[in-house]
């Protein structure tokens, strides 16, 4: 089944909204998922694709693995993710995950000496974090913590970063998310990149949580490496990830453990994957087609827009509800973080799961643990409705 690109207005067309929602499977039972940021589902033309790729390839095995897969699928995944992202495809080297991506990135960096600085935030994705710290015991380098609470504003975050990159001693490296992921944050990278050039600083973008979701322009963005993964916002099967790396900067990230299978200035020697996930690899054009199909980033952005407002507007007013993602959603994105005061985060997520059905998680952002509600293209005003429902039970009973 096809649709048109989305009309104007489209975003609130709730039958139209069931269509597509009835080419995803069925959530089980009476629970309401609200934590789509982890992974999306594949759209059944996706999940019959991924279906035939595994039955195709268990048939033809090395053949076709060593043949047709490695000689020509790969190149095209690339390609159709080189023009996603406005870059070249010998830009774009495929991993299996935006985790592993960014450790790609952050661990095969190789401009640091002792005595350099490193920055990320608090914000930034837990395992990332750990990557930078990991840095000051292999590197000898200095490993800071940009600290951001929240709310927090764009004023306020350009601030910080730049008096964090006065304060450094040879600052030379910054991890920065474009999504952040406790809290949804969109972070203005186009002028935290341009402050770090002025500082001779490289930036290594995490948009595990933007592709798909919000645009991606890594021109416009003006970033040299980011990381990526397929399956959250573009619906392709779960182990696919991407690193783009622009090629004039491509010397700057090592080999992966000395890698010789390729030559230096080709990225695909930046890793060693092993067996690829073939399956993913073959699917992932039918989940492109799919996203396509449904008007792309611009149409999920505006519905993703709608259903967020649609109840954080109102989780606003709720006594006792602390909305910790911006209210503004040109500024925040599907996923939301939020506390409710007198109440831990566990505490919060486990009512919200065994008293009203509504499955969340718990997410750190550095000093705080935050709950995060996140939806999808296929949530309904309905489920949205228990969300504000349960807590405004909650936050009265707190107070």
């Amino acid at each position: 089944m096809s649709f048109p690109l989305l009309a104007v207005g489209a975003v609130r067309d709730e039958a139209w909204w069931r269509q597509v929602a009835a080419l995803y499977p069925a959530p089980p039972g009476d629970l309401v998922n609200l934590e789509h940021g982890y992974f999306g589902a594949m759209a059944a033309p996706v999940q019959a694709a991924f279906e035939q790729a595994v039955r195709h390839t268990n048939e033809q095995l090395s053949p076709f693995v060593r043949g047709a897969f490695t000689q020509q699928h790969v190149d095209i995944l690339r390609a159709r993710i080189a023009a996603l992202i406005q870059a070249q495809p010998h830009e774009i080297l495929l991993t299996r995950s935006g985790t592993e991506s960014m450790q790609v990135l952050i661990t095969q960096y190789h401009g640091l000496a002792p005595g350099d600085t490193v920055l990320w935030s608090n914000l930034d994705y837990p395992a990332m974090r750990t990557a930078m710290r990991w840095l000051a015991q292999r590197r000898g380098v200095t490993s800071t913590q940009v600290t951001l609470d929240l709310p927090v504003s764009d004023d306020e975050i350009i601030a910080r970063y730049a008096q964090a990159m006065r304060a450094a001693c040879r600052p030379k490296l910054l991890l920065l998310s474009q999504v952040t992921p406790a809290n949804g944050q969109q972070m203005p990278v186009r002028e935290l990149t341009a402050l770090a050039r002025e500082h001779g600083i490289d930036v290594l973008l995490d948009s595990a949580h933007a592709l798909g979701q919000v645009e991606v322009d890594v021109q416009a963005m003006d970033v040299d490496f980011a990381g990526f993964n397929l399956h959250k916002w573009i619906g392709a099967p779960a182990g696919l990830g991407f690193v783009y790396m622009r090629a004039s900067q491509l010397h700057k990230i090592e080999p992966h453990f000395g890698d010789g299978d390729y030559p230096l200035d080709d990225i695909r020697c930046r890793l060693h994957m092993g067996m690829p996930p073939i399956g993913a690899i073959l699917a992932a054009p039918a989940a492109m087609d799919f996203h396509e199909s449904l008007g792309g980033t611009p149409a999920k952005m505006a519905r993703l827009a709608w259903l967020r407002n649609y109840w954080v507007s109102r989780a606003a007013q709720l006594p006792g509800v602390r909305l910790l993602s911006p209210l503004d959603a040109q500024r925040g994105s599907a996923l939301v973080g939020f506390a409710i005061d007198g109440m831990s985060a566990r505490q919060l997520q486990q009512a919200l799961l065994q008293r009203f059905g509504l499955f969340t998680v718990e997410r750190n952002a550095g000093h705080i643990d935050v709950v995060r509600a996140t939806v999808a293209i296929t949530t309904t005003t309905g489920e949205l409705d228990r969300l504000v429902a349960a807590l405004a039970v909650l936050g009265a009973e707190a107070g």
